[in-house]
């Protein structure tokens, strides 16, 4: 009768779920992973671009495999690029499984080859956060280190190294420092 004005409320109260979202201003390390995140876009599409070969290739390599065998749910090769989905993915739901012994081969090799694809640009973005979250760290360092440093190092005006303090950190080895 008036389910048009109950799924409007509903889509606004899903909307108040949204909320959280504002969370992640407030947060130093969801922005983190949010800058990572966009910084690795191309390792994204990457690895969304062998994932999406992997399961038409499986898919359509297990399709022709488990169609003429009698047990066999292959019956399209968009089940059986389903079925590459769920195998590549590891959840495994078991709905579709091979049942000749070359198909359980292929399916072997493709959780095999999946974790390889999963892994291979997995490792750069891994390598961009910690890259990213020591420069994250770095500012907090230099306040603390930084007083040292500069207490360490005590210049004349000129800029060359304080004759009282015997510090020559400003000169590298085997420069002449009382030429001009």
């Amino acid at each position: 009768k008036d389910s048009s004005g109950i799924t409007a409320l509903r889509v606004l109260r899903l909307f108040r779920v949204l909320r959280i979202l504002k969370v992640i201003r407030h947060s130093k390390q969801l922005i983190l992973i949010l800058q990572v995140l966009k910084q690795s876009c191309r390792e994204l599409l990457l690895l969304v671009v062998m994932w999406a070969m992997g399961v038409v290739t499986f898919g359509s390599i297990m399709y022709y495999i488990e169609e003429d065998q009698p047990d066999s749910e292959f019956n399209s090769i968009l089940k059986a690029c389903w079925w590459a989905v769920v195998t590549m993915s590891t959840v495994g739901y078991g709905d579709l499984y091979p049942t000749s012994v070359p198909g359980k081969l292929v399916g072997s090799v493709v959780v095999f080859l999946s974790m390889v694809f999963m892994a291979l640009p997995m490792t750069i973005i891994v390598s961009k956060f910690s890259r990213a979250y020591e420069e994250m760290k770095e500012p907090n360092q230099m306040v603390s280190g930084g007083l040292e440093e500069q207490q360490g190092s005590q210049l004349s005006i000129n800029g060359k190294p304080d004759v009282e303090t015997g510090n020559d950190k400003l000169h590298p080895p085997g420069h002449n420092s009382t030429s001009l």
